[in-house]
């Protein structure tokens, strides 16, 4: 009895010692040059600025998107990127990038790296950077967007809202050239970036990407929010082709 007592003893202990000894996923703090290194040799990295979209629009690293850790939808556009693929995060001075490093792992993303020192220490190493003078409060108008849906009258028109953080969107980007193909070169396809186009996305009513908007004669028929596969688009379109 007491033997079986003992070896009951001892098997509680190792489950506890296996259970206490699991770490907690963290992110990466990288010094800007290990931090470009590691993140140019990984295909599908996503490179994430979380300032505001003023400070990404004075100076920005090439090929960044931004979503701004201090916006109320931070959460959830993050959360539509793909959680598999590496993101590297650097902010202003790595006060940010480390909040939102955290966010990122909290919510399981598998490989998270944040920039030590932000991009006032890759400047200060004199390492590249893109200058934009865009101004976030303009873009594409509506009157623009219906003078370009009019101009292609002879074929339908499918209007893409999308964000560059946006994995959903990237799938459907994808089959985009097959589905203009299925549809005998009929479809024109015109891409609105959310980020870049804010009255314009809220003229529209357009509330999160992806979404859909197809036209035929200049009149919107058909409205989609979220992932379409490629035959749920060409069903759709199909009918509006014919004479």
């Amino acid at each position: 009895m007491d033997r079986i007592y003992r070896t009951g003893l001892v098997f509680l202990m190792l489950v506890l010692f296996s259970c206490g000894s699991g770490t907690a996923q963290k992110s990466i703090s990288l010094d800007p040059e290990d931090f470009e290194k590691k993140q140019m040799q990984k295909a599908d990295a996503i490179l994430l600025d979380v300032r505001t979209t003023e400070e990404f629009w004075e100076r920005h690293l090439k090929g960044a998107v931004n979503i701004d850790i201090r916006s109320s939808d931070f959460n959830s556009r993050v959360g539509r990127m793909d959680k598999s693929s590496p993101v590297y995060v650097y902010c202003l001075s790595g006060g940010r990038s480390a909040a939102a490093a955290q966010i990122l792992v909290d919510m399981g993303f598998e490989e998270v790296y944040e920039m030590n020192g932000g991009i006032s220490r890759w400047l200060a190493e004199n390492r590249p950077v893109e200058i934009g003078n865009f101004n976030p409060n303009q873009g594409m108008t509506q009157t623009e967007l219906q003078s370009l849906i009019q101009a292609a009258k002879d074929s339908v028109v499918l209007v893409d809202y999308n964000a560059a953080w946006c994995a959903p969107c990237k799938k459907m980007k994808a089959f985009m050239p097959n589905l203009i193909q299925d549809c005998g070169g009929r479809l024109k396809v015109i891409y609105v970036d959310y980020d870049h186009n804010p009255q314009l996305v809220a003229a529209m009513k357009v509330s999160s990407v992806p979404a859909l908007m197809l036209f035929q004669g200049g009149i919107e028929k058909k409205r989609y929010s979220g992932f379409v596969s490629q035959e749920e688009l060409k069903s759709s379109i199909l009918p509006l082709l014919k004479p």
